[in-house]
């Protein structure tokens, strides 16, 4: 079944609408593979509920921070060329692309601008790690790669915790299950390694 933003539990909202609609066409776009409810799965696990834990832990959540998080990885298209950034600018307002463009130079970022970038980044590092790491059953070739952004995320969490304390709460939580759930598998490789050489039972 595909996404529709009448299951995703947020209030009526036309811009978010249309960021949602953005993001699942994105997704349609660039991950066709893996089929119309995944991609739905996908909507509401990441953007959706990245959207939903700033508004129910931060009770000066900004609109622009909410529209930022429901367009997911398809931020970008926003400001692909001058003409897509003079419609965004039109649909999301001036204020959310200049949210968008200062995530990519925070030195013109102003102190709301600042607070809701980083927002931003704890709840979707929090999305991140309960898709790629948490309860992860085996090692496979991106391992490794999880844990480089595993550790990347907590280094930054590091420079911008503080703000938000019951965010802050969600993301150490995650972070931990994350470590425990990747930690768990190289010791279970580990073992798997050191276990003596038994060679075939004859048949005969």
């Amino acid at each position: 079944m595909a996404f529709e933003y009448s299951t995703s539990g947020l209030p009526q909202n036309p811009q978010w609408e249309v960021a949602t609609s953005i993001c699942n066409a994105w997704l349609n776009q660039n991950m066709s593979m893996f089929g119309p409810e995944r991609i739905a799965n996908f909507m509401h696990n990441q953007p959706v509920a990245a959207a939903k834990r700033i508004l129910d832990n931060c009770a000066d959540a900004s609109d622009e921070s909410v529209t930022l998080a429901l367009l997911g990885p398809a931020k970008s298209t926003l400001v692909a060329n001058p003409e897509t950034e003079r419609v965004s600018r039109g649909i999301f307002g001036d204020r959310t692309v200049d949210l968008l463009l200062a995530m990519s130079a925070p030195a013109q970022a102003d102190d709301a601008m600042i607070r809701d970038m980083n927002r931003i980044f704890i709840v979707e590092g929090i999305s991140t790690m309960n898709d790629q790491m948490v309860g992860r059953a085996k090692i496979d070739r991106f391992h490794e790669t999880r844990w480089n952004i595993l550790n990347d995320l907590e280094r930054t969490f590091g420079t911008v915790k503080g703000q938000d304390p019951a965010l802050d709460t969600i993301f150490e939580e995650t972070a931990k299950k994350s470590r425990d759930a990747l930690t768990a598998l190289d010791r279970a490789a580990n073992a798997a390694e050191k276990k003596p050489f038994k060679p075939p039972v004859n048949p005969h």
